[in-house]
């Protein structure tokens, strides 16, 4: 509790994602599209209500927009309202960076469901392969391990050689301590910065083979 010197998290680490997901701003994750009103002049159909799109997971508000997450069978929508209180057909903004490719799929994608049509798959660059998936875990479980004060050598028995039994010199030599190694920096760096390129649809790299947690 943060009154006998615990820290107080925005989010509840116990929570699961899938139960409550994570809002990003557009400008960090291309898989967020920008909608705005529309220019004075421009036609409009009919009202803009996000409900109808699917259910919505999460919604927030705040002095820069409106947050929204919505439910679909081809994967969320993610979307940035400009102005909190759009009630009419809104209009896409698309930012012409790095991103632009992705964010146009992603954008094709939510203006087909505006339209009543099936959107479609999210971009394959969201869509880790089963392997990235499995790899991800398992940095994510080192990042456990590590917050726990193990060394290199006790995390190579915990979890990535737990057969080995490699110690002194055979240890200090070895070409498992360099993977290892390899392995904890590359959690760390995931948990640092590192899941900004995922965030971008930037896969991490296939890397070296490794056990299942």
């Amino acid at each position: 509790m943060p009154g006998a010197g615990g820290w107080c998290f925005p989010i509840d680490p116990q929570v699961s994602a899938a139960d409550c997901p994570a809002l990003w701003r557009p400008e960090i994750a291309p898989g967020t599209v920008v909608l705005t009103h529309p220019p004075h002049g421009h036609a409009t159909k009919g009202r803009f209500e996000p409900e109808r799109l699917g259910l919505i997971l999460a919604d927030q508000s705040d002095q820069d927009g409106r947050h929204l997450v919505i439910n679909d069978p081809g994967g969320r929508l993610r979307l940035w309202l400009a102005e909190p209180e759009i009630e009419i057909d809104p209009v896409i903004i698309l930012i012409p960076d790095s991103n632009y490719a992705l964010r146009r799929a992603v954008a094709d994608r939510l203006a087909r469901r505006l339209h009543g049509a099936v959107g479609g798959r999210v971009p394959t660059a969201f869509r880790p392969t089963e392997f990235q998936r499995m790899r991800l875990t398992f940095l994510l479980h080192l990042l456990g391990l590590l917050a726990t004060g193990l060394s290199t050598r006790e995390l190579a028995d915990a979890a990535v050689y737990p057969e080995l039994g490699l110690h002194g010199s055979d240890w200090r030599g070895a070409n498992e301590r360099r993977q290892v190694q390899r392995l904890r920096d590359e959690a760390i760096h995931l948990s640092e910065s590192g899941y900004l390129d995922l965030l971008r649809g930037r896969k991490p790299p296939p890397g070296a083979t490794f056990p299942a947690p």
